[in-house]
């Protein structure tokens, strides 16, 4: 699809009619589940890959990068430390050196990836008021 379609939110009740409970004791099996993420679930949610949508990046929506989305989650690698993904540690910290370098910022600088916006932003900010705070004691 190119460009996606940029589909839209749906109420809970309309969805509620058109999917049901989808948790229960006998399950719906992979092929329904994969239907009605297909044709309901899917379609509620908003495009964010669509040229139109102008709010929101939570993703990079390249194909390469969904296709590396998948390898990566199939893999199952933790990469939040050295000892269980070492492997993965080193290859964020070379995009990170990349772009650190793009940026023209010094050897010594750093940083880490983070699954959102929210959390890195929050991070950076109690850092930095931390910092402010030891620099301006008083």
């Amino acid at each position: 699809m190119d460009p996606p379609t940029l589909d839209a939110a749906r109420p809970e009740a309309e969805l509620q009619a058109m999917v049901g409970q989808t948790i229960t004791p006998e399950g719906l099996g992979g092929l329904e589940a994969l239907r009605l993420f297909t044709d309901v679930l899917a379609p509620a949610c908003i495009s964010v890959d669509h040229p139109r949508l102008l709010a929101f990046v939570p993703a990079a929506p390249t194909e390469a990068a969904t296709l590396f989305d998948l390898v990566v989650g199939a893999s199952s690698i933790f990469g939040g430390t050295w000892l269980e993904g070492a492997g993965g540690v080193y290859a964020e910290n070379q995009a990170l050196r990349w772009i650190a370098d793009l940026a023209g910022f010094p050897a010594e600088a750093g940083g880490v990836f983070v699954s959102g916006g929210t959390a890195g932003n929050l991070s950076a900010l109690t850092a930095a008021r931390h910092e402010w705070r030891r620099l301006h004691e008083g």
